[in-house]
């Protein structure tokens, strides 16, 4: 009984990664990875993390107009989250060597071909769009990925839904629904309703 009780604290205490990826471009899978370090590191007190994966430069940026410099080293901080420009294994590795709670890595967009980086993370979501033009990219991602896992987490911020009940009754997905949120830095009262009912699950 004693040694249960011993692991679930273990567990608890161990570094979580997550990964993110977007199911075609501009489909708010960075928006979405923002929101979720916020809501770790500033609603529930996590020291969090959030790797840049990708070669978009989105960092890059975010790095100049919250802090209004661009320095070479890859690391900066907005508000309480750390963040790593076009980080890669090397940048992974320092990070778990580090005393961290959560690890978030935004992967970009993404193909059929996962990144190994991403089936290795502990939760991976998958953040698609149900709008007219991006639609037809998600459909052909989750039919070619009908015997991955079903533990993935698809969700979406754009599209009608009437799509959205479509997608859970045709493929079979059910896609969650990400809050609207003019600003990722922001936690709110909707947004922290969805990302505790998201991680908890």
């Amino acid at each position: 009984m004693e040694k249960k009780k011993i692991q679930r604290t273990l567990s608890k205490e161990k570094t979580r990664l997550i990964g993110i990826g977007g199911i075609g471009h501009s489909v708010g899978c960075t928006h979405f990875a923002i929101m979720m370090a916020n809501y770790l590191a500033g609603y529930r007190r996590r020291n969090t993390v959030l790797l840049e994966w990708n070669r978009s430069g989105d960092f890059e940026r975010l790095e100049k107009v919250c802090t209004g410099i661009n320095r070479e080293e890859k690391r900066f901080r907005v508000l309480d989250v750390q963040y790593w420009k076009m980080a890669g294994i090397q940048e992974l590795t320092e990070v778990l060597g580090n005393n961290v709670d959560e690890i978030l890595i935004d992967f970009g967009a993404v193909d059929q071909e996962l990144p190994p980086e991403l089936l290795r993370c502990e939760r991976q979501f998958l953040v698609g769009s149900f709008s007219e033009w991006q639609e037809m990219c998600f459909r052909e991602f989750v039919r070619g990925n009908e015997n991955g896992k079903r533990s993935w987490n698809y969700l979406a911020a754009f599209g009608s839904e009437e799509t959205r009940r479509e997608f859970r009754r045709r493929p079979g997905i059910s896609v969650g629904r990400i809050p609207f949120s003019a600003d990722a830095f922001s936690v709110t009262k909707e947004s922290c309703s969805f990302f505790q009912k998201l991680i908890d699950m």
